[in-house]
């Protein structure tokens, strides 16, 4: 009897053929996972930064302003400045994820006590429009410069 190494070509194919069909059942799943984890980054991102620029805004004294880098397109990234066109504290770049994320208006300002200059609305969703309500988000500005971050679409 011949002592036998490695596996039959029978073999390989069959354990092809089987990681192909596991591929195909978990590629739509993670495809749906990776969508929604790209929404959850950018709320938390962008919810961080309006934490952020509105504690700066009270601890120096002074204005500070969130600026997104292209009008209502926030997902071009963002530049948190002080006194509005001062210096540049904090940057956000843009996105690569396939995400529509936009908001009411360009820019929001917080003066010294911490209050926003607007009411701010900023929708986050996958580009994919049949997505399920947890797969989207909507931050609030309320007018005293706190965010508000809850799952579904901005109404």
């Amino acid at each position: 009897m011949r002592n036998q190494r490695g596996v039959t070509l029978m073999e390989a194919l069959i354990v092809v053929t089987i990681i192909g069909i596991l591929a195909a059942f978990g590629f739509p799943a993670m495809t749906k996972f990776l969508q929604t984890q790209a929404v959850r980054s950018a709320s938390y991102d962008l919810f961080a930064d309006l934490v952020f620029a509105r504690s700066e805004a009270i601890s120096r004294g002074t204005t500070v302003s969130i600026i997104g880098n292209s009008t209502t397109d926030w997902k071009q990234g963002w530049v948190i400045r002080e006194n509005g066109g001062g210096s540049i504290i904090r940057t956000q770049s843009a996105r690569s994820a396939t995400i529509n994320f936009t908001a009411s208006q360009a820019d929001v300002t917080f003066d010294r006590s911490g209050r926003a200059s607007a009411n701010m609305t900023f929708n986050i969703v996958p580009v994919d429009a049949t997505t399920n309500v947890h797969m989207k988000r909507c931050i609030r500005l309320d007018p005293s410069g706190r965010p508000k971050s809850a799952e579904g679409s901005c109404v």
